[in-house]
């Protein structure tokens, strides 16, 4: 007979189990499903496992459940019900986020997907919209605030760690489809393929997806005044393979990412006719994790990543009024980690990593600076993290150093406390981030710096009741010698200016329980009393930014209707907003205030009547709010107008698990 767990309670290291192990842990009895949720563990934050409430970040956990019921499209919709995130438009058609009311499109928000950063080495952006397969994802951990001294130079203000489902999630073939139906054309047409199979120590999955969408069938207007319908002047089309496979310690992960956009707005005055603007990726990552000595205190995780990249590819004759763009660029990365326990509560995280990256210029007449038609550049990294849990407070000590052949070090420290004291919990971080320039930031500059920003936090929460828990924090941020574009006598240029950052409050209160959840949040920004960046200010308001609302609130939730129907309403509230929309009769540029709007959702979901299979139908945008995505900058290199978001969108979705089917187990020997 295997001894009781009470009799090993000693002996168990927490920290060379898997999340798997210490999910099923049940230390209280059987936990509400509140108490799962919020109990749930966070890597994201420290690369150790720790719950939402003790994790050293300002963390929102989104599940798969969350993201089925809601009928989310794609990450925009998921992303938009976090507090203090929202969105922008940069220039060409694409749509980039923003975080607590600054402009994270280059470069300060990290994308992780499946462990491998999404973010594009050109400019360090992200391009959202039917781009990443939502309903391939497990959960997402959503850190709001920095996480450099983890992750490095993508990640000043935030990290977005998607996590696709393993093979044993899978245990077979899922498949999923979407059709949506906009006011006067189609809305979206994706296929979802998961496949995955555990043999042994054998792991092997794989993802597929097929996309095709529209970014609205709204008239858009430019500066000049001329109006065009966006419909089939907005696709948006994605295809996307992620492969897995691992056997005992060894693991590999592939992906290639094929997006591309179609452009008829481009950065001014819209063209005649659209083009096609490609966003193509591959990854592929070796990784071994394996511990040493008796008593397995000791993990070393060495591993390889490759990533190639040409983003923002418009290539000659596609647009005769623009120059074309094509420059492809690699990295290769080598790193290892090193994990040791000292007790079970003492643990010591400590790494380094290296870097080459290589671009080239594929336009004959087109070069990098100095008339080259490749540049290379390189970088080491140092990091380390200290945790210590004791009966009093969590301790989390860290820091990061960067070491880049062109633009110079870089040094970030963080410090956090945190704790939860039976239904209390409270965390008070400092931290240090930076954003790292991109290869087009160094090439379009004569000396180009990383930006530096400092953010305190603090956050407090309660558990009501077991199926309720109420959240608050309050953050600043200060940012030093920002990465700003502007533009000299037509000419492309970045360079280190100004500074800015924000303050702010965000609440979130949660409750969960067999009738289903309702999760509603709320988050406030201000600039007012912080130093600004021009670019970025609105004439005449000190209090916020171009593009984002001071006042932003949420609510998502599920309500069970019998055994097989959930019903699903979800709604976006965002203040008023400012953005510069045309030129007046003297050819300024105008600032206008835009009114506060109300995107409310219904999706209804049926599942168990047949086994594996959902179907849910709903609407996105009930009410017909007119949203638009604003640029959150000042006319600068182009004039660009708010860009209209989807109209009412009709939606079906058809969900169908087949697991493998399982052989019986031979009897066992008398």
């Amino acid at each position: 007979m295997a001894q009781s767990t009470v009799n090993r309670k000693d002996s168990i290291d927490y920290y060379d189990m898997s999340i798997e192990q210490l999910l099923s842990m049940k230390a209280h009895g059987v936990p509400s499903e509140l108490e799962e949720l919020i109990n749930s563990l966070i890597l994201a934050a420290s690369k150790r496992p720790l719950t939402a409430r003790e994790s050293p970040g300002i963390v929102t956990l989104i599940t798969q459940e969350e993201i089925r019921n809601s009928g989310a499209r794609d990450l925009i919709d998921v992303l938009r019900l976090v507090p203090g995130i929202d969105f922008g438009m940069d220039v060409e058609g694409v749509v980039g986020i923003g975080t607590r009311g600054l402009w994270a499109h280059e470069g300060k928000m990290l994308v992780l997907l499946d462990g491998q950063e999404m973010n594009e080495l050109l400019f360090g952006t992200n391009q959202f919209g039917n781009h990443f397969p939502v309903d391939q994802i497990k959960k997402i951990e959503v850190v709001r605030g920095p996480g450099s001294a983890t992750y490095g130079g993508f990640a000043e203000y935030g990290v977005i760690n998607i996590i696709t489902r393993t093979a044993a999630d899978i245990d077979g073939v899922s498949l999923a489809g979407t059709y949506g139906q906009m006011q006067t054309t189609t809305g979206r047409s994706n296929f979802n393929l998961s496949a995955g199979k555990v043999k042994k120590d054998f792991e092997f999955s794989l993802g597929a997806f097929l996309g095709s969408a529209t970014r609205s069938d709204k008239n858009y207007t430019d500066y000049a005044g001329q109006t065009y319908n966006m419909a089939g002047n907005s696709d948006l089309n994605s295809t996307l393979l992620n492969l897995g496979m691992s056997y005992k310690g060894f693991s590999v992960r592939g992906i290639m990412d094929l997006y591309q956009t179609t452009v008829r707005d481009a950065y001014d005055s819209s063209k005649v006719t659209p083009y096609p603007m490609a966003f193509n990726s591959y990854f592929l990552e070796l990784k071994y994790s394996g511990t040493l000595g008796k008593q397995k205190k000791l993990t070393i995780v060495p591993k390889l990543n490759f990533k190639s990249q040409s983003p923002w590819q418009t290539l000659p004759g596609q647009d005769t009024t623009s120059p074309p763009y094509f420059k492809d660029v690699q990295r290769y990365t080598g790193g290892i980690m090193a994990s040791y326990n000292l007790t079970r509560k003492i643990n010591f995280l400590a790494g380094a990593e290296a870097y080459l990256d290589r671009s080239q210029d594929n336009i004959d007449s087109s070069f990098f600076k100095d008339g080259k038609k490749e540049v290379g550049y390189s970088n080491q990294a140092y990091y380390f993290q200290g945790l210590a849990k004791t009966r009093f407070v969590n301790f989390v000590v860290g820091a990061r150093y960067d070491m880049h052949s062109n633009y110079g070090s870089a040094f970030v420290p963080r410090l956090g406390l945190t704790k939860k004291i039976k239904k209390f919990h409270f965390k008070i971080l400092y931290s240090n981030s930076f954003r790292s320039p991109s290869v087009e930031n160094i090439n379009l500059s004569s000396s180009i710096k990383p930006e530096l920003t400092t953010v305190l936090e603090f956050e407090a929460g309660y558990q009501i009741t077991r199926a309720s828990i109420l959240t608050a924090n309050i953050f600043d941020i200060s940012t030093k010698s920002p990465i700003v574009y502007y533009d000299s006598a037509g000419t492309d240029n970045y360079k280190n200016f100004g500074a800015g950052g924000s303050r702010g409050i965000e609440v979130e209160y949660r409750i969960r329980s067999k009738w289903g959840y309702v999760i509603a949040n709320y988050s406030y920004y201000s600039v007012e009393h912080k130093d600004k960046i021009a670019d970025y200010e609105i004439p005449g308001v000190s209090s916020m930014l171009l593009a984002f609302p001071n006042h932003k609130a949420n609510l998502n939730a599920l309500f069970k209707a019998g055994k097989y129907v959930g019903i699903s309403p979800s709604l976006s509230f965002m203040g008023e907003r400012y953005g510069y929309t045309q030129l007046d009769t003297a050819g300024n540029s105008m600032c206008e205030k835009f009114k506060p709007v109300v995107l409310a959702n219904l999706f209804i979901t049926v599942s168990g009547f047949a086994k594996g299979l959902t179907i849910g139908v709903g609407c996105y945008d009930i009410l017909g709010s007119k949203y638009a995505f604003i640029q959150p900058y000042k006319p600068l290199y182009g004039n660009h107008a708010p860009l209209p978001g989807p109209s009412r969108e009709l939606l079906v979705k058809i969900t169908y698990d087949l697991k493998a089917v399982k052989k019986r187990r031979e009897k066992s020997e008398e």
